[in-house]
């Protein structure tokens, strides 16, 4: 089933329960490299012609906001806009392989939950991605950005079961940068713009 059927489910059945939103993605899906080797394979947005803007936003994908409670679920929508003077295709994967967060807390990088680390690594040794993994390609129109994909940072108090990047977050000042995978399994990465963010109790 197509990621886009996925997510308007997951999303009309959050809408039904009054709870934050979940994915509903595959967690085994194949992992994005450590940031090691996102750097040693990274591109700019200039070497690959598509620029990546990130933003936090409410419950339900609610319009931007840089202000939670300590509990909150944090979503991020990515957007994609493509700089050269052709359409071009990107890949609409699994979160758990094409993005890869960056969050650091007052200047401290803060680690990804348990849960991820383990999915990364199992789904990476076993080759996930090419196995099972059901990509969907996107059409960029030059200068015409569109929204392409969305993750979740952070799940709320009450769990949704979305497939969240990081533990609850303490009171205090965020900042957030992805690398975002532009091909289905492998290829480089490139970086998108850096967001700052606070969590209040």
């Amino acid at each position: 089933m197509a990621k886009t059927t996925l997510i308007l489910i997951s999303f009309v059945t959050a809408l039904a329960a009054a709870v934050g939103n979940g994915r509903g993605t595959n967690p085994a899906q194949s992992p994005a490299p450590s940031p090691g080797e996102a750097s040693q394979k990274g591109s700019t947005s200039q070497e690959r012609g598509v620029m990546v803007t990130i933003a936090t936003v409410g419950s339900f994908l609610e319009p931007p906001t840089d202000r939670y409670k300590v509990g909150d679920q944090i979503p991020v929508t990515i957007n994609m806009t493509n700089t050269t003077t052709a359409p071009q295709y990107v890949c609409l994967s699994s979160d758990l392989y094409q993005d890869l967060p960056k969050l650091t807390r007052n200047g401290e990088l803060v680690p990804f939950m348990n849960w991820q680390s383990y999915e990364r690594l199992n789904a990476q040794r076993n080759h996930v991605c090419q196995e099972q993994n059901l990509p969907e390609m996107i059409l960029l129109k030059p200068n015409e950005p569109k929204k392409v994909d969305w993750f979740v940072l952070v799940d709320s108090g009450t769990s949704t079961g979305a497939e969240a990047w990081y533990d609850a977050l303490p009171p205090g000042k965020y900042e957030l940068t992805i690398q975002r995978r532009l091909g289905c399994c492998d290829g480089p990465m490139i970086e998108s713009n850096k967001i700052n963010f606070e969590v209040v109790p």
